[in-house]
């Protein structure tokens, strides 16, 4: 069974609140893990606390208490559920390898989101190895927007002969996306939501004779502020954000650290005093950050 390896940086838009304000994450998770506690605070306000909190747990890398306040989210609301939290939640668990809790969470939303039936056929295709029902998306209309994810996928699975075919299609018909990037050799891809599964930069196995950065600069960061533009559980895919950033002009370090247990990469953008301008900055290019300690 291939195990589901996510570090994603999620390019979220509620992550520009804090970034602007130079809150650390930590501290507005904490901010509001309180508030979600008040006794005067509304359902709604609740739920919206709640996806707010999921989101800056999957941006942190805390994949497990990300899917949790999803589905906390998802039922917030007396009598109703929010169909997008409980999918991300469904996402969050099949991260984590939790293909059953995954699949339970998706049965109510099969009939009426397609990128549901995408997420449950590609969990059945990775744990059983039965790949029929996921190859005959690959061409479906229905899923045309979901194409080269399940290429993707399709491609990282598949034996040897499929695997070629399904990364030449890649390359051939998507060469411009992140996946086709990926499948063609080149390294300066940012993360995005697609890193799911059994592909993304966290089980992407480097090419033979693909360069990483094996020096990172050395300057010292004590003194200011410093910004996490990314968090891996391979010290080599945090080389190849390193990369993108050091080719966008910026500096980064990396930092090992250690998350719910994992050894993991973060990689680190000195911002001296003035992290807001080096966050503008960041995101003119193409980057997310939030400001640590």
């Amino acid at each position: 069974m291939i195990r589901v390896i996510v570090s994603f940086l999620f390019i979220l838009s509620a992550a520009a609140g804090f970034s602007q304000t130079g809150v650390s994450l930590d501290t507005e998770i904490q901010n509001i893990e309180r508030a979600i506690t008040r006794q005067d605070i509304s359902a709604i306000e609740r739920h919206d606390a709640l996806i707010r909190l999921a989101q800056l747990r999957q941006l942190s890398g805390d994949i497990e208490g990300a899917a949790r306040n999803w589905l906390e989210a998802a039922a917030a609301v007396p009598g109703s559920v929010d169909d997008e939290a409980l999918l991300n939640c469904a996402y969050c668990l099949a991260a984590m390898g939790e293909w059953e809790r995954a699949s339970a969470a998706l049965q109510p939303l099969l009939l009426r989101y397609v990128r549901a039936r995408f997420l449950y056929i590609s969990i059945n295709a990775i744990s059983s190895g039965d790949l029929t029902e996921l190859a005959s998306l690959a061409d479906n209309p229905e899923y045309s927007s979901l194409r080269t994810e399940i290429f993707f996928i399709l491609w990282k699975i598949s034996h040897t002969a499929s695997s070629e075919r399904w990364r030449q299609r890649l390359v051939n018909e998507y060469p411009q996306t992140p996946e086709g990037m990926l499948a063609a050799g080149r390294f300066t891809v940012m993360p995005s939501p697609f890193w799911l599964f059994a592909g993304g930069l966290d089980s992407l196995q480097l090419i033979g004779g693909m360069p990483v950065v094996t020096q990172v600069f050395s300057q010292s960061i004590s003194q200011g502020a410093k910004l996490q533009a990314g968090i891996f559980s391979r010290q080599a895919n945090a080389q190849l954000l390193v990369t993108s950033l050091i080719q966008a002009g910026f500096f980064p370090l990396i930092e090992q650290r250690t998350v719910n247990g994992s050894e993991m990469w973060a990689v680190i953008v000195p911002a001296g005093t003035d992290a807001n301008r080096v966050i503008a900055e960041l995101r003119a290019a193409g980057f997310e950050a939030f400001a640590v300690k």
